[in-house]
């Protein structure tokens, strides 16, 4: 078990070189974003809304419109992932409305309870308070309602 906890990182750093030979797309409006947070060991996520500008929960329970560059301050990220289909990014008009419709709203950000996941899982589906509060829920989330089958990098200037 402490083999793969340590491991953890490994793999999410192997991941990040992979993603960055991959062909990288730029996200259409609506599509999922999500990004390192805690070498791995915890992801975050938002959703783009165009004009370089992504819509999630802060770790302050505020939603707010962030740069990509904010979007992953004080991440270990190194890249951002797109919801994609095969090589294209994948996105809602319906979804962007939902997120922008929400912000400036507060919630009580809990890191399991209550957190990114959820609020992105929200933005797709309508239900806010939903149960979709890790990673691998919320992709479930993206396949269903986007049709995502892969994660792309977008090619954007975060540093």
């Amino acid at each position: 078990m402490k083999r793969l906890f340590l491991a953890t990182p490994i793999v999410n750093l192997a991941e990040s070189f992979i993603d960055e030979m991959r062909d990288s797309v730029t996200p259409e409006i609506g599509s999922v974003l999500y990004c390192d947070y805690m070498f791995g060991f915890a992801e975050h996520s938002g959703i783009y809304v165009g004009d370089d500008k992504i819509v999630h929960l802060s770790s302050e329970g505020l939603v707010e419109m962030v740069s990509p560059k904010r979007f992953v301050e004080g991440k270990t990220a190194m890249n951002i992932l797109v919801s994609s289909s095969g090589t294209r990014a994948v996105g809602s008009e319906e979804v962007a409305n939902r997120a922008i419709n929400k912000l400036n709203e507060s919630r009580s950000y809990n890191l399991i309870l209550d957190n990114c996941h959820q609020f992105t899982a929200g933005c797709l589906t309508g239900d806010f308070e939903n149960s979709d509060n890790f990673l691998m829920f919320l992709k479930d989330e993206s396949k269903k309602v986007l049709g995502s089958d892969t994660w792309r990098h977008w090619d954007t200037k975060l540093f």
